[in-house]
């Protein structure tokens, strides 16, 4: 894939990562809303989260040895397995 386009693409998960996090913020803001819809929320953050690291892995030379760095454990092992 070049190199541009890789660019191109972790820029846009890097913009979904933003919203995600954005939305997530604003929802958190009322606690009733927070604490009756705590499972979801939790989906959002683990969405920004992929939506980060992936687009680490397209910037960096050598994905496989950032692997090991990704915090989200369920990214890492479908990566790796």
């Amino acid at each position: 894939m070049p190199e541009e386009l890789q660019e191109k693409i972790a820029a846009e998960l890097d913009r979904i990562h933003h919203d995600l996090e954005q939305i997530g913020v604003s929802l958190c803001g009322d606690m009733e809303m927070a604490e009756r819809h705590c499972e979801p929320l939790q989906r959002l953050d683990e969405l920004g989260q992929r939506s980060f690291w992936l687009a680490k892995l397209l910037r960096t030379d050598n994905p496989l040895e950032l692997i090991d760095d990704i915090t989200l454990g369920s990214l890492s092992e479908r990566l790796i397995g």
